[in-house]
């Protein structure tokens, strides 16, 4: 029997990789806006993990610092994925 078969031995390719867990590269690429991107990584690295409530009153207050805005369901959608994101990854 593979190594990779054997009862507490992983396999080589899961190596580094938690199985449900991101890297959280997607919201890394998310916007062609230089200034909107540089909002979300920040808040990125230090929010995620964070009440969404929390994330998304940080990516409105960087939004607007940049004098940018966005519609409610990309404030949505992006305060949850980084509140679900994993913060060691950030």
């Amino acid at each position: 029997m593979p190594a990779s078969h054997l009862p507490g031995v992983c396999c080589p390719a899961a190596l580094g990789k938690r199985l449900g867990m991101s890297d959280n590269s997607e919201l890394r690429h998310e916007e062609d806006n230089e200034a909107v991107q540089a909002v979300l990584d920040r808040v990125l690295s230090w929010q995620a993990g964070a009440p969404v409530e929390t994330v998304r009153g940080e990516l409105e207050d960087g939004l607007a610092k940049v004098g940018e805005s966005r519609s409610e369901d990309w404030l949505r959608s992006n305060a949850e994925a980084i509140s679900k994101a994993d913060p060691a990854q950030s």
